[in-house]
């Protein structure tokens, strides 16, 4: 319900969070950086390593994203059931890009779940190419089939990333947990300490941005490794919305805040929660919203615009970082297009 005494309490539960957990709330006002880099050009961020052109979160992908010279390497991890952390967007497989050992695409009735499956149960699956005539592969017209790409593990990623990015390429790691079916992964907070562990034990927690939907990893992040970027991603289409508005009480994907005790507005909420850099679907952000999360000391970071006219539009409004399948293409348009 819209401002409602129970949402105003919870509201103020996460914000005292956030102080206890010594991060920025709306009265500790940052200045923003407006642009990503020093050129006062957005980072370029390949999402899934370069989905627009090589098969999803494989190792082919990531490599051929640094061979572009990108500024970040988008993935997201999930835990296997021997509890490693893996690559894959899915919380289960997908049965337009996973084929089993004998070649056949799997069952779309009811595929896997990754935390179901063992390391090496999941290498048994061919996810180098996109099953014809679907609509999945109707995203990505040019992507290039890599028949025997496997599900990496996160490791095998961060191996490839140090030695095949530059030094200054960041890292967005985005942790995949679920309010909605909370049983198809551990606990929020397991998978974010877990995150956390591997990235000192290897060196690159500095160089890494932890993204979520699910806020709950992003508070937990804050409250065991500060000194890490947070980015708070956000959806609203009819289709999928983590805010829920004009909803009664909080979604369970903001960590106990209420869209609705911030007049609808994203950036109030991601302020609140203590994050730095919110993450919105690219069609969502307005030039009125962009300018409230400026005024807040928010960074801007947008996913997926793909196609050139989006993402000029994108350019043109000074995002921080512009997250898309075609890294390629943002690439070209940023050598030829003159950023003030």
């Amino acid at each position: 319900m819209n401002g409602s005494p129970v949402n105003r309490k919870l509201t103020m539960a996460a914000v005292g969070l956030c102080l206890t957990m010594g991060v920025s709330t709306p009265s500790q006002s940052q200045t923003a950086t407006g642009t990503g880099t020093a050129g006062g050009k957005p980072l370029v961020v390949g999402h899934r390593g370069a989905a627009g052109l090589l098969p999803e979160n494989t190792l082919a992908a990531f490599a051929r994203a640094c061979e572009l010279g990108i500024d970040g390497l988008e993935l997201d991890v999930l835990v296997s059931a021997d509890g490693e952390l893996v690559v894959h967007h899915d919380f289960r497989l997908r049965p337009e890009i996973a084929r089993t050992a004998n070649g056949a695409w799997i069952s779309s009735g009811s595929p896997p779940a990754i935390k179901d499956l063992t390391v090496a149960q999941l290498k048994t699956y061919d996810v180098g190419r996109l099953q014809p005539k679907t609509s999945y592969a109707g995203r990505y017209p040019e992507q290039a089939p890599m028949d025997g790409e496997r599900i990496p593990t996160f490791k095998e990623v961060i191996q490839l990333f140090k030695k095949s990015c530059n030094p200054s390429t960041r890292l967005f790691l985005e942790i995949k947990t679920t309010p909605d079916e909370p049983t198809l992964t551990p606990p929020p907070e397991v998978v974010s300490d877990q995150v956390v562990k591997l990235l000192k034990e290897e060196g690159i927690a500095e160089r890494t941005w932890i993204l979520s939907f699910d806020w709950r990893n992003l508070l937990q992040i804050q409250k065991i490794a500060p000194e890490l970027e947070t980015v708070y991603l956000t959806i609203a289409t009819p289709g999928s919305n983590t805010l829920k508005p004009n909803q009664p009480g909080a979604s369970p994907w903001m960590a106990g805040l209420d869209i609705d005790d911030f007049n609808g507005s994203a950036p109030r909420a991601v302020k609140a929660a203590g994050g730095r850099i919110w993450s919105p679907f690219f069609k969502n952000l307005s030039s009125e919203s962009l300018a409230e999360a400026r005024q807040l000391g928010l960074r801007v970071s947008v996913w997926t615009p793909d196609r050139p006219e989006d993402l000029k539009r994108m350019i043109d409004m000074k995002v921080d970082a512009i997250t898309t399948n075609r890294p390629d293409l943002l690439k070209d348009l940023l050598t030829s297009h003159r950023v003030p």
